[in-house]
């Protein structure tokens, strides 16, 4: 009872020298409020200091030592031991520029073996006719040992001893897939059968690049999937594998895979002209659309594409793409393969129109790439889809594509013939081969895939026959197919790749052959996921709320943190061809699509691939999910990464982003000491997606958790053989010419690296020592369980049921303590396990934008999402150290508290009813001073009926409400009238960010419950029409007189996916009107009066791309910090009055209302759709189109001995059966 005496006596004389200098003072309402935003500030400034001992931290953070003085000593423990310095991102990104070029060089040594040993192995290969019954092991036919026999189709089970069975084991590293390490497998597209002899000869000869598959991955064990495909779509893969399918059937082809196609034909500029007259309806119409889509499939992000259809005229197909060639972006592509469905064949044929329209938009894009005259330097091409030439095009194609006499033809031409009869098929063969081009004739669909992939190899003539240079090309980003997100432990719903590819050159024909050929052999291929990227990028050293990026040739995005490539779990179709002035918002009250010059510098800097820097860039950071933002001023470094297409660039935050927290040898500082002591107990984690120690083989080397493998390797540093390795080991060194760091020369290919043991590992020595540092520092927090010093102390704990404390680093350390105990088993979850990765969560973001407006001050917020009822508030408090006038983050203190004590609490002083439970100076002695003398004047009220009061943040969410249902809420949402007079008044401003990747949904109407009469009759004679025209269909759909020469293989199943991808992509939102239904007369009253009522159509939500904007708001905290806030009432025009209140050391505002009637108003922060004046999609991205590009090198589109190459086409004929006219003449007059 001693305290409390001492504390009666210390409050009973303040209160009688206040009571004689206040006498009887009225208070006013404003100042009533003040007092309550005082007091609630006050409270939670008492409890924030106690529970995180952030003041104790922060003055030894004060404290340190400089190693670099004389008077500093290892042995003086009283001193951190590390300093605050200027950072050099120049160096910096050189260091991170390095990482990554060692990565990427091992990968294209990797692929460059593979292509070296296919061109040699298929050079001395002789095939032998006798040798046919060859085994290999078959990713889709070979059985696992273990498991039940592969079931085959019934056309090939008479060939199954060829399938070697293949013991697998689940691999860490190749995402835990079972696969088999010791050799490669084969996947055989359906449409290709195993048997035939170009097929089977691959198969044969490209065993032996088993051999450098097992070198490759032994010399780097980070590599993932390794391939050779071949010009016959046979691959082999490695590791062995059972080939993952995410279809039912399996439309995987290695020739339309984006790799293969980059690395055999590099950049072009292609116009597809597709008949549209009357004789290509029915069938043909369908064939032809099937065409189109799979030459659009062998597109990639640096072709550019163009579709034309023509009859009496020649249109183009999209409207808003005329007179362009348009990027062949997936997005793109959805967009041609929805307007296919719209042509309808009618007229006669005009082809001259559509040829010359062609040639001169060819020509136009010559000019504007610099192509030196009429040369063949573009790669450009005509595919011309119709059935039949009418008509001589000689004069019109030699005026536009004969120059030099005939040295030069700039244009290819390509004629894909559809149908069983076509006209005038030698001027077709014509227009094909003396255009360097190809011709082929399609009858039916399964001959759809075979004879587009005929145009690949044409293009790929010239690279063939130059034959030194194999020139090395990169995909933008895509999804990995074998991702399975059940065999991660970090939860992700697709993983994104980029791959490298280098093609292989068939160098035996025109050795043993008098006839020119130049047939590309295939490509070999390798993929590097993008997380492993981002890895090397350092996020440690770059800081918090700084960030890295990587941009290819084109502008698009490799990796960013604002790139959102999924909605609701499924890929957008243009998740990889984000361009960077859509994920970069700079602050410079520009509206959507309009790029400023300095985004336009920074941008073509990055595609060009030049070194340089951009200072004081006006950015708007948001984050959260785009719920909040900051007006940030941020630093642009860049630089190119050698021999790839893509640039990289980190952006630092001007001000603390500048300078880091440097520390010593942390091993050697602490020898003697067992670094695993600094990591006692459970509740401490790691950053899950960085890089600590690992052993080089994940195989044979799990653990649990991150955690358990970083004491492993803590265990085993003083050990004598312990070294610091790299991941990527520099085989030669050079000394950078600007700064004082070793780089690897990247010159030259090795084929027989280093092998590596499989107990290898390496480290990240800065950061392993960085993690030491901040955990010997942390540790003595949070080392013993939680003691109260006063007793007083629980009291205000319990009052706001503040139950968990933690801090974080910029290590990535994270601990963590609960109060009262560890956490219930109710939920196997902890805040560790929710909150792992310290400075890219939210909290420790926040804590360190808020430095700027007040350093003294906690960030309060909420979960934004809906309210539970048991929601905690977050407060968290970021330490600057600081030596002189610099300072940098290096850790973010916290802890978490009840959201419902918190309404209690603050509705219990806003009440004004007396409260004694709990004596403190700071804590409840305002409150006592307005209970017992400082009374309100006449007019003043508390919160509740008369007054609203509120609690929110500086983004404007509401953290307290009377309701607490409107939790999380948005302020002018609830009170619009009362957020207009603050922006009014500059309390708050308003911010708009532009979401340039969203996705609209809409109501796609698939069908009606409506029906109608039929008669007995006419349900027959419907019947058998279906019936007729099924087997007719069957018929040319199947290709009968592919029994005649039977090849067992499964026809393409593939248009049934395009035609819901048209469906899934359709953009109308157009509600159709319920119809209605008439019944004939002499029905009954009920019946009629049922049929003629309107029927609600069925409906499906569909989704589409489109851009989205969504208003934020800033607190203007420093009005207030500063003296400029408002002592009463708000200045208003409709609102009710209301006053507003900065609550102390802290992020938030009290908001009192008085309950009167108002204007209605309101402000949300929910995204809205942008219109544009050009509403067809996507015509409002064709700015894009137009933006630098830079052309990819090592392409070759021409070579003085192709003309020497006489194969330029193929045709097939079908033989006609009398019954399948007869059936349609059957059809017709039914």
């Amino acid at each position: 009872m001693k305290w409390f005496s001492c504390s009666f006596q210390l409050y009973l004389t303040l209160f009688c020298i206040l009571f004689f200098l206040q006498k009887c003072s009225a208070l006013t309402q404003g100042q009533l409020i003040g007092n309550w935003a005082q007091k609630i500030g006050i409270e939670l400034w008492e409890l924030a200091q106690l529970i995180t001992n952030n003041t104790e931290i922060k003055r030894r953070f004060s404290r340190m030592g400089n190693p670099r003085s004389e008077s500093y000593h290892l042995e003086d423990s009283s001193y951190l031991r590390a300093s605050v310095e200027k950072k050099d991102p120049k160096s910096l990104l050189v260091e991170i520029v390095d990482n990554i070029a060692r990565m990427m060089d091992r990968k294209m040594d990797a692929i460059r073996c593979i292509s070296k040993k296919a061109e040699e192995a298929a050079e001395q290969f002789e095939f032998n006719t006798t040798s046919s019954n060859y085994t290999y092991y078959s990713s889709k036919y070979s059985s696992i040992e273990g498991e039940e026999p592969t079931e085959l189709p019934e056309s090939i089970q008479d060939n199954s001893f060829m399938y070697l069975p293949m013991a697998v084991n689940h691999d860490t590293h190749f995402y835990n897939l079972p696969v088999n390490t010791s050799f490669s497998a084969v996947h055989v597209p359906t449409n290709v059968y195993d048997r035939h002899e170009e097929p089977e000869t691959f198969i044969k000869w490209s065993e032996v690049l088993d051999e450098v598959f097992r070198q490759n991955y032994k010399s780097d064990p980070a590599l993932y999937w390794q391939y050779f495909g071949s010009s016959t779509g046979v691959m082999r893969h490695y590791p062995a594998m059972r080939w993952v399918n995410p279809h039912d059937q399996d439309l995987f082809d290695c020739r339309i895979r984006t790799w293969f196609i980059e690395a055999a034909t590099c950049t072009k500029d292609v116009v597809i002209l597709v008949d549209n007259s009357g004789s290509m309806a029915g069938v043909r119409k369908h064939i032809a659309a099937i065409t189109v889509f799979k030459i659009l499939e062998t597109f990639s992000n640096n072709d550019y594409v163009n579709i034309l259809n023509f009859s009496k005229t020649a249109d183009y197909l999209v409207p808003c793409f005329k007179d362009m060639l348009a990027q062949a972006t997936q997005e793109n592509i959805q967009v041609f393969k929805q307007f296919m469905s719209t042509l309808d064949p009618c007229d006669k044929a005009d082809l001259n129109i559509a040829m010359e329209k062609s040639f001169l938009l060819l020509e136009k894009y010559r000019e504007q790439r610099g192509c030196v005259g009429n040369s063949s330097s573009c790669n450009q091409a005509i595919i011309l889809i119709t059935d039949g030439v009418a008509g001589n095009m000689s004069q019109l194609i030699n005026k536009y594509n004969n120059f030099y006499n005939g040295s030069v033809i700039p244009v290819r031409i390509f004629v894909y013939l559809i149908g069983n009869e076509v006209t005038n098929e030698q001027e077709a063969k014509w227009m094909a081969c003396n255009n360097r081009g190809y011709y082929s004739q399609v009858e039916a669909l399964e001959q759809v895939s075979e004879s587009v992939y005929e145009y690949i190899p044409v293009i790929a003539r010239p690279l063939v026959l130059q034959g030194d240079d194999h020139p090395i090309s990169w995909t933008h980003a895509y999804a990995d197919m074998t991702f399975n997100s059940e065999n991660t432990n970090i939860f992700e719903q697709y993983r994104l790749l980029t791959s490298v590819a280098v093609p292989a050159f068939d160098t035996k024909v025109n050795k043993q052959n008098d006839t020119r050929t130049a047939d590309l052999l295939g490509v070999a291929a390798t993929d590097i996921p993008i997380k492993d990227i981002e890895k090397l990028t350092l996020p440690y050293k770059i800081g918090v709320n700084a960030y890295s990026f990587i941009v290819s040739n084109n502008g698009y995005v490799l990796k960013h943190p604002d790139l959102r490539p999924l909605y609701k779990g499924v890929l957008k179709h243009n998740y990889n061809s984000i361009d960077l002035t859509e994920v970069e918002q700079l602050d410079n009250n520009k509206g959507p699509r309009e790029p400023d010059s300095v985004l336009l510098s920074l941008r073509n800097s990055l595609v060009t691939g030049k070194e340089g820097q951009l200072h004081d860039v006006k950015v708007k950071y948001h984050y959260d999910d785009m719920r909040r933002v900051s007006r940030e001023i941020f630093d642009y470094y860049f630089a190119p990464i050698k021999n790839t297409p893509f640039s990289i660039a980190i952006a630092i935050p001007d001000s603390y982003g500048n300078y880091s927290l440097e520390v010593g040898d942390e091993i050697r500082k602490n020898v003697g000491v067992k670094l695993t002591s600094f990591f006692k107990g459970s509740n401490w984690k790691i950053h899950p997606k960085w890089v600590y120690c690992k052993y080089h083989y994940l195989e044979g080397h799990e653990f649990d958790t991150p955690e358990s493998e970083l004491l492993h390797f803590l265990e085993r540093m003083y050990d004598k053989n312990f070294k610091w390795g790299r991941q990527y080991e520099a085989a030669n060194k050079k000394k950078h010419p600007e700064f004082n760091i070793y780089v690897e020369d990247l010159e030259g290919t090795e084929c027989g690296r280093k092998t590596l043991q499989d107990d290898d590992y390496y480290c990240d020595k800065d950061l392993v020592q960085r993690l030491i540092f901040d955990a010997r520092n942390t540790l003595i927090e949070f080392e013993e369980p939680w003691k109260f010093k006063e007793e007083i102390d629980k009291f205000l704990f319990m009052r706001f049921n503040a139950t968990l404390r933690f801090v974080a680093t910029m290590s990535g350390l994270t601990r963590w303590e609960y109060i009262f105990g560890e956490k219930d088993n109710s939920s196997e979850f902890e805040f560790g396990d929710i909150h792992p990765q310290a400075i890219d969560e939210i909290w420790y973001k926040e804590a360190v934008l808020q430095h700027k407006h007040d350093p003294d001050s906690f960030v309060y917020s909420v979960p934004l999402e809906k309210y539970t009822g048991d929601s905690l508030v977050t407060g968290s408090y970021a330490i600057f150290p600081k030596v002189g006038k610099i300072e940098t983050p290096a850790s973010v203190v916290g802890f978490q508290f009840s959201h419902s004590h918190l309404h209690q609490r603050f509705f219990n002083i806003t009440e004004n009813t007396l409260d004694v439970s709990y004596f403190s100076i700071q804590g409840n002695f305002p409150k006592l001073l307005n209970a017992y003398f400082l009374k309100c004047g006449s007019g003043c009220e508390p919160c509740g009926e008369l007054l609203d009061c509120y609690i929110i943040d500086s983004s404007g969410y509401i953290v307290i409400a009377k309701d607490k249902k409107m939790t999380s809420k948005f302020f002018g949402e609830v009170e619009g009238a009362v957020m207009d007079s603050m922006l009014t008044q500059g309390i708050f401003e308003k911010v708009t960010v532009y979401d340039l990747q969203a996705i609209c949904t809409f109501n796609f109407t698939i069908s009606s419950d409506s029906s109608f009469i039929e008669t007995p009759l006419n349900f027959i004679l419907k019947l058998i029409k279906w019936f007729l025209a099924k087997i007719a269909w069957l018929i040319v759909e199947s290709n009968i007189c592919n029994f005649f020469y039977l090849n067992p293989v499964n026809a393409d199943c593939s248009e049934e996916n395009y035609v819901s991808s048209l469906i899934s992509t359709t953009t109308s939102t157009t509600t159709p009107k319920p119809t209605v239904r008439y019944l004939r007369k002499g029905e009954v009253k009920e019946e009629e009066e049922y049929y003629y009522q309107l029927r609600q159509p069925k409906y499906e939500l569909r989704s589409r791309p489109c851009d989205k904007k969504r208003d934020l708001f800033i607190l203007n905290q420093l009005l207030f910090i500063k003296g400029h806030g408002f002592p009463e009432e708000v200045p208003r025009e409709c609102s009710r009055p209301f006053y507003v209140k900065r609550i102390p050391y802290s992020n938030l505002l009290m908001v009192a209302i008085r309950a009167t009637s108002q204007c209605s108003k309101c402000y949300t922060v929910e995204e809205k759709e942008v219109y544009y004046n050009i509403t067809d999609f996507p015509c409002h991205k064709l700015y894009l189109n137009n933006l630098s590009r830079r052309r990819l090198t090592g392409c070759y589109n021409e070579h003085p001995l192709e003309h020497e190459i006489k194969a330029c086409g193929k045709s097939s004929k079908l033989l006609f059966f009398w019954y399948i006219l007869f059936i349609h003449v059957v059809i017709l007059f039914i």
